[in-house]
């Protein structure tokens, strides 16, 4: 997984539309979206600017927490 954030507004409209119809996208705050690396191909194919942003190993352990909360057996 990758995380881009948009190069203007015009270009996350496309984006956002082109990858929520041929691929899997999440979106998180302030404008930053989190994609598989072949769905950059879909961008870079029609002209769409992005910007790939550092994932932080922490913030991935976070998100991930979140999704699959640990559970506790007695």
């Amino acid at each position: 997984m990758v995380r881009i954030r948009f190069a203007s507004e015009a270009d996350e409209v496309d984006g956002f539309y082109l990858l929520a119809t041929h691929s899997r996208l999440r979106g998180l705050p302030n404008g930053v979206y989190e994609l598989n690396k072949p769905a950059l191909a879909l961008l870079d194919e029609n002209s769409i600017r992005y910007t790939l942003l550092p994932t932080s190993h922490d913030a991935a352990d976070e998100s991930e927490a979140v999704r699959n909360p640990l559970t506790v057996e007695l």
